[in-house]
């Protein structure tokens, strides 16, 4: 009897201790990791032919960069909702819905009204996701670009450089070998070696339709490069206090100057009625000897079968200039400190990792370990990279840039068009750009 109550006593205790050991497996075995959903949106940014890769998007970017994020991050499990949106969808899709559930976590910059973001106080600063070694790694000129009261917005990614493109042919034909540059650097003119030249192209070329260098005013599109070519007499553009000054002796001379090219016929006839596309179209059909264009124009010249050297916008002093932005991942500030702190760490991967970063070359990278990598591969990689220290921002952190383009274009085309002096036209670009400007900042509080 007795051995019987021992039994039923030892199954009794061990059928109590069966749930605390059950509770205790439970307690070991490791929790689920939390989700994390990060929103990504970017508009329909080419990013060019990547090698191995193809021509590819920046939201082609995202899409790799979240599939090898998340195949080796183990802080959470991190899903991505990532989405394109067209540029004039950007006060819907980034404006409108934040605050919402589907507001924008991160987006790809393309933005001419970050700044306005930084101002409301929507934006998250990166400094503290860039090394030393990153810092380094990128022009000066290029952090500069990114950053909004001394801190920086955008985590630049990769950069747009337009310099001049030129057919070197048209060149040899009018006897300017002088000025073309060896092997296949940026070429650096003075103002007045600039003039020469076009000039002594316009004496050569014999077809009726064929002009020297571009221009062009009938909508916004491209203005940066002519705001470029106003320097070309020592007009910095702005004044101290980020307002526009091309109402200055200098400015009005390369007013001027424009005005004297269209006398001359030294740009096509009717240039207020042509847009940046149209003389780029005229450089491909051997029509233009000088036109604006990037590393991606120069591969497309050289696939068309036209011998093309790459040049700055001249200046005084011949350093020249070249017409530069970057595009890069900004963050917002949502209130979830998670989401920051996973939106960071995936940036930070993403400048790690060498297959996400040859997504730079198809443009120009701004680091300059990429370019070392892959400029002995890539034509003309090397000798835009080289030329960022000739880089001018025409952009800068002002609050109303679209404002800006909405009214500069249009003194352009009343100066070529002979309704205003040059004089005139320095006046109202100063009054309208700068009303512009101010408006940009009232709105932004």
């Amino acid at each position: 009897m007795r051995k019987s109550q021992l039994i039923c006593s030892l199954l009794a205790l061990a059928l109590c201790l069966l749930p605390a050991g059950c509770r205790s497996r439970e307690a070991e075995k490791p929790a689920a990791p939390e989700k994390v959903t990060l929103i990504i949106k970017t508009p329909p940014i080419g990013l060019g032919n990547i090698p191995d890769v193809g021509e590819v998007e920046a939201y082609d970017l995202i899409m790799a960069a979240a599939e090898r994020f998340r195949a080796q991050y183990d802080r959470c499990d991190v899903e991505f909702v990532v989405s394109r949106y067209d540029y004039l969808d950007e006060q819907a899709q980034l404006v409108d819905k934040y605050g919402t559930p589907e507001a924008a976590d991160l987006f790809f910059s393309g933005s001419w009204n970050l700044p306005l973001y930084v101002q409301r106080g929507w934006m998250v600063p990166l400094d503290d996701i860039i090394s030393e070694e990153l810092r380094s790694d990128i022009d000066e000129s290029i952090w500069r670009q990114n950053t909004i009261d001394g801190k920086v917005y955008t985590l630049p990614f990769h950069q747009l450089q337009n310099t001049l493109m030129v057919n070197r042919e048209m060149m040899e034909a009018a006897g300017l070998e002088a000025y073309i540059p060896k092997d296949d650097a940026v070429a650096c003119w003075s103002t007045e070696e600039f003039r020469l030249i076009c000039r002594e192209l316009a004496k050569s070329l014999t077809d009726e339709n064929t002009f020297a260098f571009m221009m062009y005013a009938a909508n916004n599109q491209g203005d940066s490069h002519i705001m470029t070519l106003l320097r070309a007499y020592g007009c910095p553009l702005y004044d101290k206090n980020g307002n526009f000054t091309v109402n200055t002796p200098e400015g009005i001379r390369a007013l001027e100057w424009i005005r004297e090219m269209d006398e001359q016929e030294l740009i096509p006839r009717g240039a207020e009625n042509l847009e940046l596309l149209d003389c780029i179209n005229l450089f491909y059909n051997r029509q233009l000897a000088i036109c604006v264009g990037n590393l991606t124009n120069m591969w497309d010249t050289r696939n068309r079968g036209i011998d093309a050297f790459a040049a700055n916008f001249p200046s005084l002093d011949g350093e020249g200039y070249c017409a530069a932005t970057t595009n890069g991942f900004c963050l917002f500030d949502n209130g979830d400190e998670e989401k920051i702190r996973v939106a960071k760490d995936f940036l930070q991967y993403l400048y790690t990792d060498e297959a996400l970063m040859k997504y730079t070359l198809g443009t120009i990278p701004v680091n300059n370990s990429v370019i070392r990598q892959y400029q002995d591969e890539i034509w003309m990689l090397r000798a835009y990279g080289e030329n960022t220290s000739h880089v001018v921002n025409s952009v800068q952190s002002n609050r109303n840039w679209q404002g800006v383009r909405d009214v500069f274009y249009i003194q352009i085309n009343d100066l070529l068009t002979g309704q205003k002096t040059p004089g005139e036209a320095a006046e109202a670009i100063d009054a309208g750009c700068n009303a512009a400007l101010e408006k940009g900042r009232t709105d932004a509080g």
